[in-house]
């Protein structure tokens, strides 16, 4: 597998491949989508977090004919336009605001936040309900509390970015605790969430925090 910043996640449910996201490089996904041979045509549907380019960069080549693409919709006007062009028949965009679900089992939870707005997504999953984030730059507590409200359920593993890297470890202690609270059974936090937030937050949660890289598979 070859590292690169940012970050993109595969999820296989309800017989749906879901490219969470695309990374920064196209060829960083692409080589290790040959790796874990993935065929990147064969994906059904992508959700794109925000806009920032460590998760949208590598969009290009994610795109096929009759690709399901779901977007915030609150994303710039340029990026609107170059998603929704009339001349893209291939693929189909679609904007989103209100949480809602985009294939059996797999639910935005909507835009959140207000500086940087962003959606995840919270998939069904055979030990519980799981949370997706690409940054959680609306808070990541915020984040998981809004997808229990969308289960009805405690979150049995939040994964993703956190955007934790600038924070200081007892607010880092406290969202942990805060996450615990919530019912969160396991903790895989990546990306931006910063090396030493996440050895502290893989710490709180002791055996059940894992430790996650690029291509670490995750069955539940």
């Amino acid at each position: 597998m070859r590292p690169g910043w940012g970050f993109s996640a595969l999820i296989e449910a309800a017989d749906r491949r879901i490219l969470f996201d695309t990374g920064a490089d196209k060829l960083v996904l692409e080589e290790n989508a040959r790796a874990l041979a993935v065929d990147l045509t064969s994906i059904d549907i992508l959700v794109l977090s925000h806009e920032h380019c460590d998760h949208i960069g590598a969009i290009t080549s994610a795109l096929h004919e009759g690709l399901e693409v779901f977007y915030p919709a609150s994303s710039s006007v340029l990026f609107q336009k170059e998603a929704e062009k009339p001349e893209r028949p291939p693929w189909h965009a679609h904007a989103v605001s209100a949480s809602a679900e985009i294939a059996p089992g797999i639910t935005s939870t909507g835009e959140m936040g207000k500086k940087v707005v962003e959606q995840a997504l919270v998939v069904d999953g055979s030990e519980g309900p799981i949370l997706v984030t690409g940054c959680a730059h609306p808070g990541i507590v915020e984040m998981a509390r809004a997808a229990t409200h969308i289960a009805g359920e405690p979150i049995s593993l939040v994964i993703g970015g956190f955007h934790l890297y600038k924070s200081k470890n007892p607010e880092i202690r406290k969202i942990a605790g805060a996450l615990r609270q919530l019912g969160v059974k396991r903790l895989a936090p990546c990306h931006c969430t910063g090396e030493s937030a996440i050895k502290l937050l893989l710490e709180a949660f002791g055996p059940d925090g894992l430790d996650v890289m690029a291509g670490t598979h995750i069955a539940m």
